[in-house]
């Protein structure tokens, strides 16, 4: 096994802390009662789906960061309709 690039590493970590963010934003607006609670499930499974996949490709920077951040604009935007 090859050892992993700095790159790699720090890839990982940004996509990690995307996630992260989203996590927080889904908490924050089912506590705050901006969504209905459908969509706090929803969004809070299609996250720990979202992690466990990273999670485990984390080396394929790419598909890993472009999954981190159209997970938050899809959230974000979804987030927008169902709150309207």
């Amino acid at each position: 096994m090859s050892e992993p690039t700095p790159r790699q590493v720090l890839y990982a970590l940004v996509a990690g802390g995307f996630l992260v963010v989203v996590l927080i934003l889904v908490v924050g607006a089912a506590l705050s009662g901006l969504v209905p609670v459908w969509w706090t499930v929803a969004a809070a499974v299609a996250w720990a789906g979202a992690s466990v996949w990273s999670a485990l490709n984390w080396k394929r920077t790419a598909p890993v960061l472009i999954l981190a951040m159209a997970f938050f604009l899809i959230w974000a935007l979804v987030t927008l309709i169902v709150a309207g």
